[in-house]
């Protein structure tokens, strides 16, 4: 079977693989199509990570073999599915901290996304695989995944109806927290550099949007004379000295600030603790989904409730994939597509 190897961040390469063999508990699953995840970028770019490695798990894929005790699923059934599943026993999970699990980090895909074939363990057929309708929208279904990682974001946030949040970064991340806080009727200022994706959110149901570089008065001063108490709660999906010290300039005293995107390389961030230690904020982040979250992801995706139709863009074969890396990384699409 064919696979594409990351070698090195500008080093990519289709090669041929062995076809995973399964076991009587397990789903072969052919890619029909794999999105591009910003903790794939991050992993692209590591240098301490060991490669060849193969990634990717946004997957929708076709149910190529099915093991003799599978009866969830046969074979033909259009599937999405995800990478990672918490033991639901441990402490971090009995605390709610599924992401923390032990287990949640050794479960994978084999051999990754970016492949031609892809085995699905009991665990994934049991916890992070869904069967998506007849004629149902493949491109769309690819966001369910990060859809649920927003809506482990938005669990851990407290909020009340008529609440203002702020969403800094107006990628296809900070477009799916809009489009959830607007399900909830909420206030949303997006924040970003981009006039073009701060149109996209204007049009999305934004009630401010603003670009910090674009006026003479700061980002703070901006948001109070529109919401004089300021933000309730802050979403950074962008998290570095910048975007931090501007949300503690417009975070009303008692507010939440979830850090959603945070760069490794930049994560070591000056910080006046006095401030949040007086104003009694609480600063939380959040990784990752649980089968809960995909659930229910699942569910406003294939509904209709969250329409993921704005960041869609073209497909491009896996054999062009640094062309939409890099397109990516150019901010001139949200998310990058691929299929054989």
């Amino acid at each position: 079977m064919k696979v594409l190897n990351c070698y090195g961040e500008k080093d990519f390469r289709m090669e041929e693989a062995q076809k995973p063999g399964i076991s009587d508990n397990e789903l072969l699953i052919e890619m029909l199509y794999c999105s591009l995840c910003g903790s794939d970028i991050i992993k692209i770019f590591d240098p301490l990570l060991k490669k060849p490695d193969v990634y990717g798990h946004e997957i929708v894929g076709r149910v190529a073999e099915t093991g003799q005790k599978v009866k969830k699923f046969k074979k033909g059934d259009i599937v999405v599915a995800a990478h990672h599943i918490p033991c639901g026993d441990c402490t971090y999970c009995r605390h709610g901290n599924h992401t923390m699990c032990d287990g949640f980090k050794k479960t994978n895909i084999y051999p990754g996304g970016f492949s031609q074939y892809i085995r699905l363990s009991e665990k994934h057929i049991n916890n992070t695989t869904f069967k998506l309708p007849d004629g149902f929208d493949l491109l769309k279904a690819l966001f369910i995944e990060p859809l649920a990682c927003c809506i482990r974001a938005m669990d851990r946030i407290d909020r009340l109806p008529g609440d203002v949040v702020s969403i800094t970064g107006a990628g296809a991340i900070g477009i799916l927290f809009l489009l959830l806080l607007k399900l909830e009727d909420l206030k949303v200022v997006v924040i970003d550099m981009d006039r073009q994706r701060l149109d996209i959110a204007r049009q999305l149901g934004a009630d401010l949007v603003i670009d910090p570089a674009d006026h003479e008065k700061p980002v703070g001063q901006r948001i109070k004379s529109r919401y004089a108490n300021g933000i309730d709660s802050a979403i950074l999906t962008v998290t570095n000295q910048y975007t931090l010290s501007d949300t503690l300039s417009f975070i009303r005293p008692g507010g939440n600030i979830n850090i959603f995107g945070m760069s490794e390389k930049n994560s070591i961030i000056p910080f006046d603790f006095g401030k949040v230690y007086k104003n009694e904020l609480t600063i939380k982040s959040t990784y990752s989904a649980t089968p809960d979250t995909l659930a229910r992801a699942f569910k406003l995706i294939i509904s209709g409730k969250i329409d993921p139709s704005y960041l869609v863009s073209d497909v491009f074969p896996l054999s062009e994939f640094k062309k939409g890396l890099d397109l990516t990384l150019e901010r001139k699409i949200y998310k990058a597509f691929y299929k054989l």
